[in-house]
């Protein structure tokens, strides 16, 4: 695939802008909810560490980052739950967690223990997010949610009736380069934004599980890339989709291949290629504004890597931007929010608003016609 114009032309730095670079790498961005000012220091954070966890799940090496996540912040994760005791036990001794068990009573019962970190399957989270608002701890669960629109704002109101935070794991929006282009966007930094276009693809990559524990056949394209490209766009525009349409091919009997256009409540457009069908692709978030354009290369992957170009004038300008651990980022607000002193990354609101517009993705896609995005219809 030829690299677009923007990529190919030689790069040059603005003096009037490259001031801003370690302000950018410095300010928080706004999230996609209203959030409060952050007043915390970082350093208020770690010195806490009394604060106790229990995970939730042992089926991958994203555990295993948040495990020592936890640690950097100067917290202790003191239990792991999972429904098979021998997988619980063999985490637990990898990873130096002093208790393990199937028993969520046993966990409840520790008065330490006050975040549960939940990366456990789709089909289980729903579980461990309903016993552990029972319980009054605060929950950071991996995105999404759940599989359907309807269970994951069931388990926001139940969260919320239960008076405990109920934040979702969405790494990409903890990446330092896309909160920098959000501040971009919002500031009005590239003028109104026309479109925003994310391609990505490649042969489907399971995350490593430790023990077999989640079984994967193939990826669900949807489920596995859509709803994380969706959360991206609403966090990086502030729009809403309001219409979709779709076109997807299937392999095995499953969409693995799927291109669509939404229609965003601020009349700017979101399109999207997700395939698990083609060569790996570099990936590629591009914000077309009607004053420049905001491109960013490889950063739609766990390990918060990436460039970030601003294009203005038919200049290309490289945006220096520190990047910070992802893993830590997220805790860090999720943690600030249960101290009231900050809004998740992500909540639960925000993985309810993109299984919907998944869900009309999918439709769009398997009648093909346009179809409306209506979160009110999925109460």
């Amino acid at each position: 695939m030829s690299q677009p114009e923007a990529m190919r032309s030689t790069f040059y730095f603005l003096p009037r802008r490259t001031s801003m670079g370690c302000e950018i790498a410095r300010r928080a961005v706004l999230s996609h909810s209203a959030r409060k000012p952050t007043t915390r220091g970082t350093m208020a954070v770690r010195q806490n560490a009394e604060e106790g966890w229990s995970v939730m799940g042992t089926g991958t090496i994203a555990t295993e980052h948040m495990v020592a996540a936890i640690r950097a912040m100067g917290h202790s994760p003191l239990w792991v739950v999972s429904k098979s005791r021998a997988d619980a036990i063999h985490f637990s001794n990898d990873l130096g967690i002093p208790q393990a068990t199937t028993d969520l009573e046993r966990v409840w019962s520790d008065p330490a223990v006050k975040f549960v970190y939940i990366s456990a399957s789709l089909k289980r989270r729903q579980h461990y997010v309903l016993a552990a608002a029972d319980a009054g701890k605060h929950i950071l669960c991996d995105g999404p949610l759940s599989e359907d629109s309807k269970t994951a704002k069931r388990l926001d109101k139940h969260c919320a009736d239960s008076g405990v935070v109920l934040a979702v794991n969405q790494p990409l929006r903890a990446s330092a380069i896309h909160q920098t282009m959000r501040r971009l966007v919002l500031e009005g930094e590239i003028g109104s934004i026309q479109s925003l276009s994310i391609l990505r693809g490649g042969p489907f990559q399971p995350p490593p599980n430790r023990r077999g524990e989640m079984p994967h056949n193939g990826g669900n394209v949807y489920l596995d890339v859509c709803a994380e490209d969706i959360d991206l766009a609403r966090f990086l525009t502030g729009a809403e989709p309001v219409e979709a349409i779709a076109f997807a091919r299937e392999s095995n009997g499953s969409p693995n291949h799927l291109a669509y256009t939404i229609r965003m409540d601020d009349g700017g457009l979101l399109q999207a290629h997700e395939s698990f069908g083609t060569a790996d692709i570099e990936s590629m978030v591009v914000a077309a504004g009607t004053d420049g354009v905001l491109i960013a290369s490889g950063t739609l992957s766990s390990r918060g890597s990436g460039v970030l170009v601003r294009r203005l004038a038919g200049r290309n300008e490289l945006v220096p931007v520190r990047e910070r651990d992802l893993h830590t980022a997220t805790l860090e607000e999720f943690v600030g929010a249960a101290r009231n002193e900050a809004s998740p990354l992500a909540t639960g609101m925000d993985s309810f608003a993109s299984l919907v517009a998944t869900e009309a993705v999918a439709s769009a896609a398997r009648t093909g016609r346009a179809t409306a995005i209506r979160p009110g219809e999925s109460a």
